[in-house]
């Protein structure tokens, strides 16, 4: 079998009639450019709704992204963790989630050296018109170039409707997005 029949086979559907078609996300999310074949699309819609009830009517985001590379590979994920109505509140829950995540690290690597490293994240300075709260971020590395973890944390606003294509590009990590609504939306 060559690669295009290989690829044919890989998109078609259960159905009968021929392979899975493409749903834009663009109903839910406008501007997003989200296009999902069906119906691999269900869990991230579901997913989506589930995490805009929850957010609904919160003024603030705690957003966790994170990236590390070692011999195992290559490894992202994004985490929408709580909303809050204050900023301090906010910032206080990004300490503890950096806290966490950089001993969970640690304790994974302990022969590894922290360092300082700025990466732009998230990739906007403002959501809703409102400024990113300050960003609190955690490297370390195995010092020879094979491996490093890198530990972002931020607080965003939140629009009137969570969930939208500016808070989006702010996180800026589409695929590991994709990711997190499909684990909310139950599959």
């Amino acid at each position: 079998m060559d690669f295009d029949e290989a690829a044919k086979k890989f998109v078609r559907s259960g159905r009968s009639n021929g392979p899975s078609r493409m749903v834009s996300l663009d109903a839910l999310i406008p501007g997003c450019g989200w296009s999902i074949a069906e119906p691999y699309n269900l869990p991230i819609l579901a997913g989506i709704r589930a995490e805009r009830e929850r957010l609904r009517g919160r003024a603030w985001l705690v957003v966790l992204y994170e990236r590390s590379l070692d011999y195992e590979g290559i490894f992202e994920e994004v985490r929408l963790d709580e909303g809050f109505d204050e900023s301090p509140r906010a910032l206080a829950r990004a300490a503890e989630v950096l806290q966490e995540r950089s001993q969970a690290a640690q304790a994974s690597h302990p022969d590894w050296r922290m360092s300082h490293r700025h990466v732009r994240w998230p990739k906007l300075l403002q959501v809703t018109g409102k400024r990113v709260q300050p960003l609190q971020d955690f490297f370390m590395d195995d010092g020879i170039g094979w491996g490093n973890h890198h530990i972002h944390v931020a607080v965003l606003a939140l629009p009137p409707e969570p969930i939208d294509q500016e808070l989006l590009a702010a996180i800026g990590a589409d695929v590991e997005l994709r990711a997190y609504f499909r684990k909310v939306g139950g599959r």
